[in-house]
């Protein structure tokens, strides 16, 4: 019964990311999950607390990322192995089992409702970073459809925002059972505070001394263009040339791959003669050089043609990993491995105007996006094919994910999706205009550049310090378990 229980939670617990965003339902979920914790905490059984974290989690999972299975069934060869996202979603629900035990075994010190949110946002962590990392799953997504909570990332970033949105699902918990505070949590509540008021001081400040340079036009195109390379690819050029050639905007951006043919040493004449003057493109292709394939970003002018290589590639989609033992999954990736790109991410477009390129997944490693080089480009481009994800959880989830990450960098996000859906994001996270799933549109908008400050910076201090607050934890705990066994003795 009680694994039945978990299992439905966790099912429950899906409901709060997008595209449903049923926030109140939070508020019942975890004094539940507080509640069914502390009643069935025995020392005695910790295979219990590891069973039943695991269906939770496993219960999440199997809906959150149900969407998963769809990659396999965009080609014949490869529908028969859909079961293999399952083994995705029983290797994470292990790890989250597995730091749950942790903390709940080794726990003396804190209330569940303290605990708890400690437990979420170290598995979170530990999952975006562990092997080749995967930071899709963030309790941040609950707020990313508020335009007011998306202030959170812009002043505490994704980790920090999560444990803040699983923290006040669980404070009425304390209400019910009329839980005193004692005086370490007063401890542990206070060494939060600080650097919290401290930096939301600081980011009082973010918005000062704005100034306007100048206005660029934009426009996207989400051309929705099928994956498959057959005899339609010279129409689907014939079709982009078209579209260039009645474009008056500055700078025309098309999706991930949406350059139909393979790009040998970048060769695109064809793309240079059809633009005018001040005119730039941006547009996706896989560009091949000496037998390495790449997944390519192409910035393309009448001068000159720039271009960024996918350095975060996905794997058993773009690469197979360990090749040689698993060949077998040939029909997935295909003979030919992507390679990962070296290029700096920034790209120049003209009067000291640059972007940030990001391609497709990328956007959701938050920590590997801005760096000395780019932290002052005016904003960020990020193409993407997302007919990969299917028709309804994985394109909202995926930009979800890139709304959140504008207001956590304060930096404007173009987003163009081969099927959708394309948007134009401000530096606060707000959708300004946007495309429907799955439909061929074009959005046409003026974008104000800005010298937007962003306090990423402060996001890695404060994640340092919720770390460090994390260790102190465990350290005090297990003193006070050697010291109750002492008694004991």
């Amino acid at each position: 019964m009680n694994i039945l229980a978990f299992l439905i939670l966790g099912l429950l617990t899906s409901l709060l990311f997008p595209p449903y965003f049923f926030f109140p339902l939070g508020f019942l979920i975890f004094p539940i999950l507080c509640f069914l914790i502390e009643k069935n905490n025995s020392k005695t059984n910790k295979i219990n607390i590891f069973k039943y974290s695991f269906f939770y989690s496993f219960g999440l999972l199997i809906s959150f990322l149900f969407w998963m299975q769809n990659p396999f069934f965009v080609y014949s060869e490869t529908k028969n192995l859909f079961f293999l996202f399952i083994i995705l979603i029983v290797f994470l629900s292990l790890i989250f089992s597995t730091i749950f035990l942790f903390f709940i075994n080794y726990n003396n010190l804190l209330n569940i409702v303290f605990i708890l949110p400690l437990i979420f946002t170290i598995s979170e962590f530990i999952i975006s970073i562990l092997l080749y990392g995967f930071p899709w799953i963030t309790f941040s997504l609950i707020v990313a459809n508020n335009n007011l909570f998306l202030i959170s990332f812009k002043y505490f970033g994704t980790l920090i925002t999560s444990y803040f949105v699983i923290q006040i699902f669980c404070l009425p918990y304390l209400i019910f059972t009329k839980t005193k505070f004692n005086n370490q949590l007063y401890v542990f509540v206070i060494l939060s505070t600080l650097p919290v008021l401290a930096t939301i001081v600081q980011n009082f400040k973010l918005d000062e001394n704005i100034i306007t340079t100048e206005e660029i036009t934009l426009e996207l195109f989400q051309l929705n263009y099928d994956n498959k390379i057959n005899k339609n690819n010279s129409t689907k050029l014939e079709n982009i040339i078209e579209l260039l050639r009645n474009s008056d905007s500055e700078i025309l951006i098309f999706a991930e791959n949406n350059y139909p043919f393979l790009i040998d040493n970048v060769k695109l004449d064809v793309i240079q003669k059809n633009i005018k003057n001040k005119q730039t493109v941006i547009i996706g292709g896989t560009r091949i050089d000496e037998n390495h394939y790449y997944n390519t970003l192409l910035n393309i002018n009448k001068s000159e043609i720039n271009y960024f290589d996918k350095k975060i590639l996905v794997p058993f989609g773009e690469f197979l990993p360990l090749r040689n033992y698993l060949n077998k999954f040939e029909l997935i990736t295909g003979p030919n491995d992507y390679t990962p790109g070296k290029i700096d991410r920034l790209i120049n477009v003209q009067n000291k105007i640059s972007y940030i390129p990001v391609i497709c997944y990328e956007i959701i490693f938050y920590w590997k996006i801005l760096d000395k080089l780019n932290y002052n480009a005016n904003f960020i481009v990020n193409i993407t094919n997302d007919i990969w994800f299917g028709k309804f959880l994985g394109p909202y989830q995926h930009l979800y994910l890139t709304k959140i990450r504008a207001a956590e960098f304060n930096k404007p996000i173009i987003r163009v999706s081969n099927n959708g859906i394309s948007a134009i994001i401000d530096k606060n996270g707000k959708i300004i205009k946007s495309t429907q799933l799955n439909q061929v549109q074009v959005l046409k908008y003026k974008l104000k550049l800005e010298n937007n400050k962003n306090y990423f910076k402060i996001h890695k201090y404060l994640k340092i310090y919720f770390f460090i607050i994390c260790i102190f934890i465990i350290i005090f705990n297990l003193k006070k378990i050697n010291d109750d066994r002492k008694i004991s003795i």
